[in-house]
């Protein structure tokens, strides 16, 4: 009995172990530290780690990069933490929003949501007061992209208004064009513009 409680308590240990998370600046630490040299044994011993363990954190080097170059940076200054922390806020006001308009049947335009992106992100820079002073924010259709996969707003459409802008003005173009002419009192030789295609 005793040494099945023994085996038993040291499983619980290694799986303790197996549990821990590792961080990601830990990781790249890990990295950086091999990088430069130093023998995966003693990287290892410094963080209480198996060496399989530091092996597969080197294996997947590539993808734990890529994913911290697309984070907000791991020692970020009181400013860039704070701007990550308005951003997600802001995101998350927005993708709300988004969401009821969906379900009342509002329609949505770019333009539209990138003025209520600006109006929450002057709300919340006023909410943070001094701290998000620095704090930038561009609704980009290149961020609107990103946010609407990082929400997964696929199902709520957003009307292409300017397209639809341009062909009602088109349309009314060439009335509006008449009256000018008609009113301008023009010389039949400019009257004769009324007669070309507007393309």
């Amino acid at each position: 009995m005793l040494g099945v409680k023994c085996k038993s308590s040291g499983d619980a240990a290694g799986s303790a172990k197996k549990r821990q998370a590792i961080t990601m600046e830990t990781k790249v630490d890990i990295i950086k530290r091999v990088e430069r040299g130093e023998k995966m044994a003693d990287v290892a011993r410094s963080y209480q780690m198996n060496r399989s363990t530091i092996g597969t954190i080197l294996k997947n080097k590539d993808k734990i990069m890529e994913h911290v170059k697309s984070s907000v940076p791991m020692q970020s200054t009181i400013i860039s933490k704070k701007r990550g922390k308005v951003i997600e806020e802001l995101e998350k006001l927005l993708s709300i929003w988004m969401e009821d308009c969906h379900q009342k049947s509002k329609p949505l335009s770019l333009m539209l949501i990138q003025e209520k992106a600006l109006s929450l992100f002057e709300d919340l820079k006023t909410k943070y007061g001094e701290e998000a002073a620095d704090v930038t924010f561009t609704a980009s259709h290149g961020w609107f992209n990103r946010f609407k996969a990082r929400y997964n707003l696929h199902n709520v459409e957003v009307a292409a208004e300017a397209t639809s802008a341009d062909t009602v003005a088109a349309q009314e173009f060439p009335t509006t064009l008449k009256e000018i002419i008609k009113e301008g009192e023009f010389s039949p030789y400019q009257s004769k513009i009324k007669d070309l295609t507007v393309i």
